[in-house]
Order: C-alpha cells, then structure tokens, then sequence
C-alpha cells in the first residue's frame, strides 16, 4: 500500500514506520533477541566451516556436532584458563585502585605551581579537592554499576547457556529452508528482486561479523602479548578490552591506550611513550593490512556507519542495539542505494 504518488517519500515513510515498529518489538522481546543475535554471530563465524564439511560430504547433523565440539573446546579454554586469570586480575585491581587514586593524586599536585601561575592558589586547591572527590565518586560508582549489573543477568545468561546453542543447532541445520520460506510471502514477479536484496544483505552482514570477530581477536592478543612484555600488571584485562571495543572499529585501542596510559601512571616517561607507540602500531596494523585482507573491501559498510548506528541502537536498546546495529545498517544501506540511489 502506498501512502503517496512519490516512490521515494513512500519508501522513507515505510522504512520509518518499519523501523519503530522493529524498535518497539525488540525492546519488548530484549533477550530472547540477545540469544538468538548471539546464535547468528556464532553461525555465521561457523558458516565457512560447516560449509566445507557439507562439501566434504559429511552428513549435517556430524558436521554441526564438530562446530559444536570447537565450540566447547573454546568454552573450556576459557573457563578453566581465561576467566580464572581475568578474576585475580580484578581482585588485584580493585585492591590497587586506592594506589592509582593515589598517583592520580601526585600527578595533578605535580602540575600545581604550573596551574598557580594562572589561577589562584585557593581556587586551585579546591580544584584538585573536587577533582580527587569526584573521581572516587565515580570509580565507586561505576564499580557498584558493575556489580549491580552482572548480579541483575546471572539468571538471564544461565538460560542463555541453554537456549543459544538450541537456536544455534537449528539456524545451521535448516538456514536455508528459513531464507527459502522467505520467498513464500513474496509474488512471483518481485522474487527474483528479493532474493538479490537478500543475498547481498547476508553478504554484508556474514563479512562484517565474522571479519570484525578475527581482527578483534588479533588486535586484542597483540596488545594483551605486548603490554606483557612492557611488564603492565593488568595486561590481560586490557588486552580483553580493547579486543571486545574493537568490534567497533578502532575503537578498541583508543579505549585501550586509556586504560593502559591510567595503569601506568606513575611509571617511567619510557613506559608510558612505548605503551602509546603498542597502540599506534596496533591501530595501524589493522588499518592497513588486517581490515583490507580480513575484512575486504567490498563489504560497503564504513566505519563511521557502523559507530553511528551502534551510538543510536545502543542508546535505545542497550546491549540488543549494539548487537542489531550492523544487521540494522546494511539492510537499510542496500534498501536506499537500491530503492533510492539506483532509481533516482
């Protein structure tokens, strides 16, 4: 049904409408989204894989059980030796955060005489008091925020435990008959349009999220090997961070030389310089080499797309927006270059 003469302001107004609607169901429906988005991730990052099996001739019920059996490989790995490495580090953390207040400290009292000569004496010290109060204001804050948090989904992702890899088994095993059904409540003439649009979306999207997965992780190993090896004690933590930022990207070591440049406080002006020296290499690596060869070129989704639709998804749905934003991108991207570029 059309609601004007004008093919293109009909277009905008059925997206507009589609999209509130989509926004409206998402947020009543939030975590049962959350699983089945992180089933999808998980098929298409093993998609490559259970494909070369069903060409090897392997029946698909063997070839889900060994992307099953990877799969739990890598969750052992990382219950038994990551996740345990990543709690002592954040005990030790929040024992040393009264130490990096500390250093904070010294460093803002450091530059006092500079910051007398412009302002007065008084007033600077009671800049530096409100500065130091709102900044234990804020770390206890945000860790409270933390706690509160993760206590809040304990139960939500026990269930996931179960329900992810459920959904997953299905999306493998009957992917095709879902996009194949499809095309049912499509007519004959339009079929043909809509499995292109269709493809060229699961393009997109397959690319980007398993391209972004394998950079983040080699961007957040070689910051994680590096801070190592630069002896900064929560290497780990930092090198999990800037991988999981930098699924936006370059992201991820902007956050990271944060991190690691606040941990290091008080160390050597040679630290700190060869810490943002990792960075700028890091964030360098994966613009010149790692995204043209992973991700490719012809995914057709800059980085400024995908930053701005994770800012607005993200804002209005949380975790669930950040997970649907690139979904949500390239499907409105392909819509308007072919209903609205193409045709104009």
């Amino acid at each position: 049904m059309e609601f004007v003469k004008d093919k293109r302001l009909n277009f905008i107004i059925s997206i507009s409408i589609g999209i509130v609607i989509l926004f409206y169901v998402l947020s009543k429906l939030k975590w049962l989204f959350i699983y089945f988005s992180f089933a999808l991730m998980l098929a298409y990052f093993f998609d490559p894989l259970y494909k070369f099996l069903l060409n090897k001739k392997a029946p698909k019920v063997l070839a889900i059980i060994i992307v099953f059996g990877i799969i739990i490989a890598l969750l052992i790995l990382t219950i038994f030796f990551l996740i345990p490495s990543v709690i002592n580090q954040l005990n030790i953390l929040y024992k040393e955060i009264p130490n990096f207040i500390e250093n904070y400290q010294n460093l803002i009292l450091s530059i006092k005489p500079q910051l007398s000569k412009f302002i007065n004496p008084a007033d600077v010290e009671i800049l530096l008091k409100e500065n130091l109060s709102e900044l234990q204001k804020g770390v206890l804050g945000f860790s409270q925020s933390i706690i509160i948090y993760l206590s809040n989904i304990v139960s939500s992702i026990t269930f996931g435990i179960v329900i992810v890899p459920l959904i997953l088994f299905y999306l493998m095993r009957d992917m095709f008959k879902f996009k194949e059904n499809l095309y049912i409540f499509v007519s004959k003439e339009n079929k043909k349009e809509f499995k292109e649009v269709l493809e060229e979306i699961d393009h997109i999207v397959s690319g980007f999220i398993r391209g972004r997965i394998i950079v983040c992780f080699i961007v957040g190993t070689l910051i994680g090997i590096g801070l190592y090896f630069l002896n900064l004690k929560f290497a780990l933590i930092i090198g999990i961070v800037s991988g999981a930022f930098n699924f936006v990207p370059y992201l991820g070591p902007i956050v990271g030389v944060v991190l690691a440049l606040i941990f290091a406080l008080g160390s050597s002006w040679w630290t700190l310089l060869m810490i943002v020296v990792l960075f700028v290499l890091a964030n360098q690596l994966e613009a010149i080499y790692l995204n043209p060869n992973i991700l490719g070129k012809g995914l057709g989704l800059h980085p400024l797309t995908v930053i701005l639709s994770m800012l607005i998804c993200g804002q209005l749905l949380g975790i669930l927006g950040v997970l649907v934003a690139v979904p949500l991108a390239a499907i409105l991207k392909v819509l308007a270059i072919r209903y609205l570029v193409q045709e104009g």
